[in-house]
């Protein structure tokens, strides 16, 4: 897959070495998963890039016809497989991380991919800026019938690999990463009939770990039932994972760092297009070719595309040697707070649990959350002292109701706002406030501090407020020149207050 889409770039610096591994620990720095998907990335909706029979749908739409939301506590994207002879192309989703990153470990656990169907092009993978210059690392991806992954660099001039470190079972096709004008580049076929489609289905899916350094890029996959403990565990340690599925060497033929840079993260599923539909690949397979032509087929039959979907449990990006939500722009948990990170608000950045630095949110906001899983009463004020020990009644009350995932595979749009009597109401803004603390990954579960201050944001429709530098949620002000933005049900943001940030909220939390 190639080209590039306006993203907001997060450097989650790591470097590493050692043949099939670096030995140094890993910390997380990122997680996206049900809890935060679908505000951390964004739906590409033009013109598919690869010529694809496709529409790439909007949020919107993909919300309302049920091709992206929650299914078993995973993330789904599907395809239209209702419609027949769809004008444009059958609808689909790509989406692509706001964050992007050089260099890092990008643990993909999968419980389902789009399987080994004609016509269908499915792809998890991620690129800089400037297809080719700043690279392309195909991690999973293969069309049609394929029964077995393909991992694939695409560069500009200048790059050829090496492959040691590889599995025996892995063939290097090309060492030129440059191959076909880029189109072809550098792969390895990989001899496993678990690690793609219908196969990686058959077993629950599985986990591919992406180790990207200085030296080289690896790929390893690790089947549903042998994920190594340490990955179970939060502890990556690539160095004990013995050889990678394909393992791309830079050394002398190639600088890594100049090839590879600043990827966002991206999954799409496409139809025929450059590849899947080439008559080179289409028409020359058996069970293609008897067909007819590629376009017809997709067209014509809705029904054969009902398994074209991803399940994605998560996705966690890990630094080398760093440390999650050290009050870094850079390597903030969660994401959500490069606004501020100047102010050190993330402290010791425990997102995880929804604390704010010096654990002032304690368990009461963000870590049992609202939207997150709908249930108001949870994550509610109970523990949560602000600053000053107060908000006994700080939270969200009656915050999110409804299921509140939101992004449900049938469309419905289950949270509700929860702005005006979800809002903190006393003391809990103004005291978390002046103590200038937040949560970095708060979000995650359907609530937001910024600056100390409050707010309830559904996650199901995104719907609710971002609200900064202290003021009351239900006033909308702010005494020291505070914002509140808030997303109604149709998407439209509208302002309050008089700070200088709405710029950076409207591109962080609207897709």
């Amino acid at each position: 897959m190639h080209t590039s889409i306006l993203a907001l770039g997060l450097t989650a610096f790591l470097q590493g070495a050692a043949a099939g591994g670096s030995k140094s620990q890993y910390s997380l720095s990122t997680t996206y998963d049900t809890s935060n998907f679908f505000e951390a990335f964004e739906f590409f909706n033009e013109k598919d890039p690869t010529n694809g029979f496709v529409e790439y749908v909007d949020s919107d739409t993909a919300n309302s016809a049920g091709l992206a939301g929650f299914v078993d506590g995973a993330v789904y994207m599907g395809v239209d497989y209702n419609t027949k002879n769809p004008s444009n192309g059958r609808k689909s989703v790509r989406v692509t991380s706001h964050e992007s990153f050089t260099h890092g470990l990008i643990i993909a656990d999968i419980a389902h991919m789009p399987g080994s169907i004609p016509g269908v092009w499915p792809a998890y993978w991620m690129f800089g800026p400037s297809w080719p210059t700043s690279g392309e690392i195909d991690i999973l991806e293969g069309v049609n019938t394929q029964t077995e992954n393909k991992i694939t660099l695409h560069t500009g001039p200048g790059c050829s690999i090496t492959s040691d470190g590889s599995d025996d079972s892995s063939t290097l096709v090309n060492k030129n990463c440059n191959a076909g004008g880029a189109s072809e580049g550098c792969g390895q076929t990989t001899n496993n009939n678990q690690n793609y489609g219908d196969g990686f289905n058959d077993i629950g899916g599985g986990v591919y770990a992406t180790e990207w350094t200085s030296e080289f890029i690896a790929v390893w996959f690790f089947p549903r039932g042998r994920i190594p403990e340490d990955l179970q565990s939060g502890n990556p340690d690539p160095s004990s994972w013995g050889p990678a599925t394909a393992k791309f060497n830079g050394g002398s033929g190639c600088n890594i760092d100049d090839h590879f840079k600043e990827h966002n993260i991206i999954f799409d599923t496409t139809f025929c297009g450059d590849w899947a539909g080439s008559p080179d690949v289409w028409g020359k397979n058996p069970e293609t070719s008897s067909l007819g032509e590629c376009e017809d087929y997709v067209a014509s039959n809705p029904e054969a595309f009902k398994n074209a979907y991803w399940l994605v449990n998560s996705i966690k990006v890990y630094n080398q040697g760093g440390s999650s939500g050290g009050g870094n722009g850079g390597n903030s948990t969660g994401g959500g707070d490069q606004d501020n990170s100047g102010d050190g608000n993330t402290g010791s950045g425990n997102s995880g649990n929804g604390n704010s630095g010096n654990g002032n949110s304690g368990n009461g906001n963000s870590g049992n959350g609202n939207s997150g899983n709908g249930n108001s009463g949870n994550g509610n004020s109970g523990n949560n002292n602000s600053g000053d020990g107060n908000s006994g009644n700080g939270n969200t009350g009656n915050g999110q109701s409804g299921n509140g995932d939101g992004y449900s595979p049938d469309g419905q749009s289950q949270g509700t706002d929860g702005s005006s009597d979800g809002s903190s109401s006393g003391s809990e803004d103004q005291s978390s406030s002046s103590d200038g603390q937040q949560s970095a990954n708060s979000y995650d579960n359907g609530q937001y501090h910024g600056n100390g201050a409050y707010t309830a944001k559904s996650t199901g429709n995104k719907q609710g407020q971002y609200q900064s530098s202290g003021g009351s949620s239900s006033s909308g002000g702010g005494s020291n020149g505070g914002y509140v933005v808030h997303v109604d049900s149709s998407g439209k943001l509208t302002t309050w207050g008089n700070g200088s940030k709405r710029s950076v909220i409207r591109k962080r939390f609207l897709a």
